[in-house]
């Protein structure tokens, strides 16, 4: 599923020319979420309702968690509703589309494509170390908060990256672009997925993936990592793996993300031998970047651990509560191997496996990720 995101890091919250006709409101009271209340649904119920319709229509439709998610940010003023999500919209409060705030903006006037190309050829080196400055905020807030704590900033400038690389006519003023939006919609992508919307994940780590590609950086494998894993999530190992395959090996090391990739869909497919080759390249690679990356021997035992325990061996634990006691370095990582551990905690040592659920149902809260209270619920 994608969406015409109207949010630009420019101006945040200032109404630009993508806004118009479909103006943020301060107070957040939009026509959308009014309607909403004096149905009295909640916007999960909200959310379910939309997809019967849309099911009893035979249009296509986004599962009820990440339906919500696109609600509230509907709701918000964050983001304009596809044409057929208006139409379900309108028919579920029995109002128009104009009614519910949702009319689509003005066609732009004569010579706004000139605008914003010379808006675009006006970026120079200070604006993109500015964008640099914030995206290092952004994934430092990540870090320590989660989507909960960044996901609005970074979508916007996502956006408004996205934007501006449209608009640049040249190979070489793309490039410097194309590397800072690579690097930006990976971890967008990566938030999406731990809040449970695979449709925006996959969207959006394709844009991380072309953008690495043209700017030639090594975030092009962290791209393809995680749509891997949005293929597993969504029960398409084989798939990730053949993805994984068609990726070149990078020369700096980042193919940590790929090794690591490969041996996780590897193990979802049952394939436990080539996930031990994926896992032990891994090590390797982790340990020839531990001073540049010093976290990536962290990750390769966390995951090793996750992939374990997705075959059902009982020695998971140990590479989880390695992982754990090395300090994991984002609240994400730390609250996955809590979960992982109250998983293969269950049977041997229930009483320890309630205090990792706890602490990851904890931080899972905070951050605001449905995936892994989803994998807490599976217990």
């Amino acid at each position: 599923m994608t969406e015409q995101t109207i949010e630009s890091a420019a101006a945040p919250g200032a109404p630009t020319e993508s806004t118009r006709g479909f103006a943020m409101r301060a107070d957040r009271t939009t026509p959308l979420r009014a309607a909403r209340t004096a149905a009295g649904l909640s916007q999960s119920a909200a959310a379910r309702e939309l997809v019967a319709l849309a099911q009893a229509r035979g249009a296509p439709v986004a599962g009820a968690v990440s339906l919500k998610t696109q609600l509230s940010r509907w709701e918000n003023g964050h983001a304009l509703p596809e044409p057929h999500y208006r139409e379900l919209l309108a028919e579920l409060y029995g109002r128009s589309v104009a009614e519910l705030g949702l009319a689509p903006a003005d066609p732009p006037p004569e010579g706004g494509l000139r605008a914003r190309l010379a808006a675009a050829a006006a970026v120079d080196e200070a604006a993109i170390a500015v964008w640099r400055e914030q995206l290092a905020l952004t994934e430092r807030l990540d870090a320590q908060l989660g989507a909960a704590g960044s996901a609005g900033p970074l979508q916007a400038l996502v956006a408004h990256l996205d934007g501006v690389l449209m608009h640049r006519t040249t190979a070489a003023h793309r490039r410097p672009v194309a590397a800072v939006l690579a690097d930006a919609a990976a971890l967008a992508g990566e938030q999406a997925l731990d809040t449970g919307d695979t449709d925006t994940a996959w969207t959006t780590l394709r844009t991380s993936h072309a953008a690495a590609v043209e700017a030639a950086t090594a975030t092009r494998a962290r791209a393809a990592a995680g749509l891997a894993a949005v293929l597993v999530d969504v029960g398409e190992p084989a798939a990730a793996l053949e993805l994984i395959a068609e990726e070149p090996e990078p020369s700096d090391g980042t193919s940590v993300h790929l090794a690591v990739a490969r041996g996780l869909a590897a193990a979802a497919s049952g394939d436990r031998p080539a996930s031990e080759r994926a896992f032990r390249r891994a090590r390797t690679l982790a340990g020839a970047v531990d001073q540049v990356h010093p976290a990536a021997q962290v990750t390769v035992d966390f995951c090793w651990g996750h992939a374990l325990l997705a075959m059902g061996d009982d020695e998971a634990v140990t590479p989880l509560q390695r992982a754990l006691d090395a300090g994991p370095p984002t609240v994400r990582a730390r609250a996955g191997i809590h979960a992982d551990l109250a998983l293969s905690l269950a049977t041997s040592a229930p009483e320890s496996s309630a205090e990792h659920a706890r602490a990851a149902d904890e931080l899972a809260t905070r951050i605001g990720s449905t995936r892994i209270a989803a994998r807490l619920r599976a217990r």
